[in-house]
């Protein structure tokens, strides 16, 4: 299989950081195409000015979430006929050095998510606690003890498998869609390749993070995907489960 991809980008309120980044996402030489998930009119229009022959815009009239934008994006992107989809968020908190090693493993596993493994430089103490309490309830959820950091904001995804989840199951639409779609792919059958990535937390950068709303969708996710495991241990393993 030759893949077809696309680079998609969700943005909301990381104009001047995607604009810093986007002379290193077109020299990949990959289509791009940035989810405007309902940004003022002034970042909007600023981005709408980023358009040319490699860059589209999707425009969202209001911001529905990290979840949302992306399902608009996977969903427009198997509609022109991609047939794999690069996730990176709009801080560029990832090194897009890596980019082409994804891609590589992508072309060698078509069926797989290949997905980020971070290595942080630096990151706050609460994030990384967080973050192994989400590690834990994965593994509970995948049925396998190695670690896979489902919150790694690059990886690549298999479009035709994910739209038809993402169609069957309401994926949640904020920062628990990441760590949700990935475990209904492994599911589903789709093998999770883990690809080394350095993660920078920028100084001063902005997050879109809602400490009470995101936490509390994550701990909802996790409680819905362990309530099926527990209800449907056979299907939910390596079975076409929607």
């Amino acid at each position: 299989m030759v893949i077809k991809p696309v680079i998609i980008i969700p943005c909301y309120r990381h104009g001047a950081e995607l604009k810093k980044n986007l002379r290193s996402v077109r020299k990949l030489g990959i289509p791009v195409v940035i989810v405007d998930d309902g940004n003022p009119v002034p970042l909007s229009e600023q981005l709408k000015g980023e358009l040319d022959g490699e860059i589209s815009v999707l425009r969202t009239e209001r911001n529905g979430g990290k979840g949302c934008a992306m399902k608009h994006g996977f969903r427009q992107a198997l509609e022109a006929g991609y047939t794999h989809a690069l996730q990176i968020d709009a801080d560029f908190q990832q090194d897009l050095q890596a980019v082409p090693e994804f891609f590589r493993l992508a072309d060698q596993n078509p069926d797989a998510l290949i997905s980020g493994s971070p290595v942080y430089s630096n990151v706050p103490a609460g994030r990384f606690l967080a973050r192994y309490v989400t590690h834990f309830w994965v593994a509970v959820e995948l049925g396998r003890c190695r670690l896979v950091d489902s919150m790694c904001g690059i990886r690549v995804y298999p479009l035709e498998r994910t739209c038809r989840i993402m169609n069957a199951r309401n994926v949640g639409s904020h920062m628990s869609f990441d760590t949700e779609i990935m475990i209904r792919l492994y599911w589903n059958g789709c093998d999770i390749i883990t690809c080394p990535v350095k993660v920078i937390y920028h100084e001063g950068g902005i997050s879109n993070f809602r400490a009470l709303r995101d936490n509390l969708e994550i701990s909802l996710c996790h409680t819905r995907l362990c309530v099926e495991k527990v209800l449907h241990p056979f299907k939910t393993g390596r079975r076409t489960y929607l």
